[in-house]
Parts: structure tokens; sequence; C-alpha cells
């Protein structure tokens, strides 16, 4: 592992642009392709071939308003994935997908969580952080409080992935600032001085 990837407890975020190998492409690929994960994740299990899978995954990282990590755990073995897209100057969405099931649970996901919010706030210099998740997913939004998200509304899921969803489903939508993330980092210090400490 590298060790300025971004990293936090057990988990190192290791960057798409790093070069992914045949299996870290394979594992992250059938993550899609899982009918559980999918619907988790708002969408159908993917049909496409591996091959344009990876075309259409490193030509949205090019765009450049998207940065791309594979989550590996501290064996080095591929958990997920976490993402920011959507981004500006100042701020990003946050998408996370642990396709590992057994991992699920394991806190595997807030560790992979603050170590993004640290690289987002310090080395991209951005100011908020959002995210939207499913009412239902309870495991996902305990996860993100963790990592120090607030819940800010309650919505219709309405169309995601272009496929609707009906009035049934509800999205929650979370954040967090940078004044959030530094005061929390802060409170969590042992002599409540702000220095580097471990989250």
């Amino acid at each position: 592992m590298v060790k300025d990837w971004p990293s936090c407890g057990r988990v190192s975020l290791k960057p798409f642009t790093e070069g992914l190998t045949e299996e870290e492409w394979r594992r992250f690929y059938e993550c899609f392709r899982d009918p559980e994960i999918a619907e988790w994740n708002g969408s159908k299990p993917l049909k496409m071939p591996l091959w344009l899978f990876k075309r259409v995954v490193m030509g949205e990282v090019s765009r450049g308003d998207r940065v791309g990590y594979g989550i590996l755990d501290e064996k080095g073995e591929w958990l997920g994935t976490v993402e920011l897209y959507e981004m500006s100057r100042s701020e990003a969405t946050l998408g996370i997908l642990i396709g590992a099931k057994d991992r699920w649970g394991q806190g595997y996901g807030t560790e992979a969580v603050r170590a993004v919010l640290e690289h987002a706030f310090t080395r991209l210099g951005l100011n908020r952080v959002k995210l939207k998740t499913f009412r239902h997913n309870l495991r996902a939004q305990r996860a993100f409080q963790k990592a120090g998200f607030r819940t800010v509304a309650v919505v219709p899921a309405g169309m995601r992935l272009g496929f609707n969803f009906g009035p049934r489903l509800e999205d929650v939508l979370m954040e967090i600032t940078r004044e959030e993330w530094l005061a929390q980092k802060q409170q969590a210090s042992p002599r409540g001085d702000g220095r580097e400490h471990k989250l």
C-alpha cells in the first residue's frame, strides 16, 4: 500500500487513477451485478460486459468532477468503493458501496467515510460533503452518523438512475461541513487541542 493514500483505522483508499488490478476490477464489477447490492444502491443489476464497465468508470473519473477509490482492508483486500462526485470547488456528493457482504456491520464503511472526509476537507479543500440514502437503510445511516454526518431532510426518492420508485420510498439527505468536521476532530482529541489523532 502507498502511504499517502487516504486511510483511517483498518482501511486505506486506493485511487482509481493508481490503476486497479484485474482482481480488483473483477470484484468491483461483481458488486454492481449483485441483485441485493443493486437494490440497496437504488439500481438494477449491471448487465454490461466487464471491458465496457472499465471504460465507463474511467471515463467518469477523467471528467474532473469525480474522484473514486477502492476500499482496501488491513490485508490489502478489496472491500468496495467510495466516491466523491458532482464536485465543485466547495462541495461534493459522497457515495459508498461495500461489496464484500461478509464485512457488513463491522465498521469498515464508517472508517472509509472518515478517510474520504479527511481527504476532502484537507487535501481537496472542500467546505461541504453531502449524500443521500434510502430511509429504510438504517445501517448506512448509522455509519454516516458515526462519521459525523447529520440529517438535513427526508424527501421522496422519486427518480434514481432512471427508475421511478414511487411515493412509498424516501431518501434521507445528510451532510457535514468542514467546520463541523474540524469541531468533531477537536472534541475527539484526548487533549481537546485539535492535534492530529486517530478518528
